[in-house]
């Protein structure tokens, strides 16, 4: 007889020892997982084996033959099934993977099983979403309990569809606050639960009315979903896991995806984002998708693919764009010879002056310039470290500073500030080289009139606020260009440490700019090449005049 509980240690200790490749959520989750599983109530998980055996499947090839799962959802159903103290299970997968059948099929065993007068409730983004889960479960149902009814479809009215089995009801609904209002059930399936809006946290307040209620959490990332109910849950079961963090009271989480560091055409990275590799999803398909989306350098589908696909969303760990996409727009050499006389912009991030919190004291320039043989810009950054104690301030920010200076990366400051005539030398020496249209900088008070001086001497310069009005679109124009391959950088370890630091917020409008997300980053070169990205757009650097070739300056 096969033993459910042999099947989840296994994974669970495959998982935790890297036999399986997981990334750092799923990894954190298996080590502190191995350590309960004796405390589980496995008798549960295997009813829920014996039930499951006489299912069959809904849709696809396979529709009609009996329901198999491969060990990864075994693990999940005995998550939520046998561990006592799992109120609700997030579990975040790429498309494809075989966990809309799996929660179809928890239904399906809780609404046989559970006795009269149970409610049961599978909520979606809207009733459309919802119909997924219900067509799966009543297929289901119908293969185990002929005497079970159901309505027609989900969308017949606001109310959704219904299936009664064993006097039990399950309903689809739309995760709208009308519609979650006084909700309490037995069991909540909540699909695509990254994109439902503020009425998911009536489901959430519906758990605490029945100690016998659970929910199960399935999704694939989306790009919004720090702005959704589900994110202070999601970025905190990630933080438990990788950074052990206090985990939210009766939460668990399986988060599979790509880390951020993972290259995506690599075909060992994929079994990270999808577990069913192999039996639900071939990897000759899941080549010809990522290398398709890819390669288009379309902004949305390359974020579609890094969503569905590869699963991506370590958002505390992997900045507020991934690292690997900043990697494949860094080249190690630019002829920015040929390009001399080209059409520039200059912007520059100025230190506040003093070292705050675990802050390094940077300033960052930064160049971009058109290259209008490639048609796209090319970005270099210039970047100041001020300061006395250049060891003391590596072992505070937990940066290699001395490394980068070593390698010509960092520039150190004489002193304790940043000298604003060092940095206008630099503005200086560069628009000697190129056609610099504009210069933006981000000025303090006590740095104004540092910059009055200069425009005395000639630079056209301009102070750029940092609000969500102005930096709002930057962040676009330039995360835009990185993705759609518009713009290149010179490779540049500050950048990716950085971009590494940097979180997103949004406001009611939608608007999305970059600010600190932790005490140990500095973010200056993201907002520099940010602002950059803005005047190439505003002052329309990519119109080259008939006086402006790169290969010489006009004069």
């Amino acid at each position: 007889m096969i033993m459910i509980k042999d099947i989840v240690e296994k994974y669970v200790l495959d998982v935790a020892s890297g036999k399986i490749k997981s990334n750092l959520s799923l990894h954190g989750w298996a080590v502190l997982t191995l350590k309960t599983l004796d405390t589980w109530k496995w008798s549960i998980v295997q009813d829920y084996y014996e039930f499951a055996n006489d299912l069959k499947q809904a849709t696809g090839s396979s529709a009609g033959k009996p329901l198999v799962l491969l060990p990864w959802q075994w693990a999940v159903a005995a998550q939520l099934l046998a561990d006592p103290e799992c109120k609700a299970l997030l579990v975040v997968v790429a498309r494809g993977a075989g966990k809309t059948e799996l929660a179809a099929s928890l239904l399906a065993w809780a609404m046989h099983t559970g006795g009269a007068s149970q409610q049961y409730y599978g909520v979606a983004p809207n009733l459309r979403a919802s119909s997924i889960v219900f067509d799966r479960l009543r297929v289901m149902i119908k293969s185990v309990d002929p005497d079970a009814v159901s309505s027609d479809a989900t969308t017949i009215s606001n109310h959704g569809g219904w299936i009664r089995c064993q006097g039990s009801v399950m309903r689809a609904l739309p995760c709208t606050e009308t519609a979650m209002d006084g909700i309490s059930a037995r069991l909540i399936v909540a699909d695509e639960v990254a994109r439902m809006e503020k009425g998911f946290g009536r489901v959430v307040t519906g758990l605490s009315k029945d100690p016998a209620s659970q929910m199960l959490c399935i999704s694939t990332p989306d790009a919004r979903q720090r702005t959704r109910s589900i994110w202070p849950y999601w970025s905190a079961l990630q933080a438990h896991y990788v950074q052990g963090a206090e985990c939210p009271a009766g939460w668990r989480g399986m988060l599979f995806g790509l880390d951020s560091e993972d290259d995506a055409l690599d075909p060992d990275n994929w079994i990270k984002a999808q577990p069913s590799l192999g039996v639900t999803v071939q990897a000759s398909n899941m080549k010809a998708s990522i290398e398709a989306m890819m390669g288009t350098h379309d902004p949305e589908q390359v974020a579609e693919c890094d969503m569905q696909i590869l699963a991506r969303h370590n958002d505390r760990l992997s900045g507020a764009m991934d690292l690997s996409i900043l990697d494949r727009q860094m080249l190690e050499v630019i002829d920015w010879d040929s390009l001399r006389g080209a059409p520039a912009v200059i912007a520059i991030d100025l230190a506040r002056g003093a070292q705050l919190g675990d802050h390094a004291n940077l300033s960052s320039l930064c160049l971009a310039v058109f290259d209008v043989k490639a048609e796209r810009y090319r970005y270099k950054l210039i970047h100041w470290w001020a300061g006395q104690d250049i060891i003391g301030d590596e072992k505070r920010c937990h940066q290699p500073l001395r490394q980068w200076v070593a390698e010509g990366h960092l520039r150190q400051m004489s002193g304790e500030i940043h000298d604003m005539h060092v940095i206008e030398a630099a503005v200086l020496d560069l628009s000697a080289t190129y056609s610099v249209r504009h210069v933006g900088v981000d000025p303090l008070a006590h740095q104004e009139s540092a910059l009055i001086d200069w425009r005395r001497r000639g630079i056209t310069v301009t102070a750029v606020e940092q609000g969500i009005r102005t930096m709002g679109p930057a962040w676009a124009l330039w995360t835009d260009g990185i993705r759609g391959r518009s713009i290149t950088h010179q490779r540049d370890p500050v950048l990716r440490a950085c971009l590494g630091a940097t979180r997103t917020i949004q406001d009611n409008a939608g608007n999305v700019r970059p600010v600190k997300g932790r005490s140990s980053g500095n973010i200056d070169a993201v907002i520099a090449s940010c602002m950059a990205a803005m005047l190439c757009e505003r002052f329309n650097v990519a119109r080259v005049s008939s006086y402006e070739t790169p290969g010489g300056v006009v004069i």
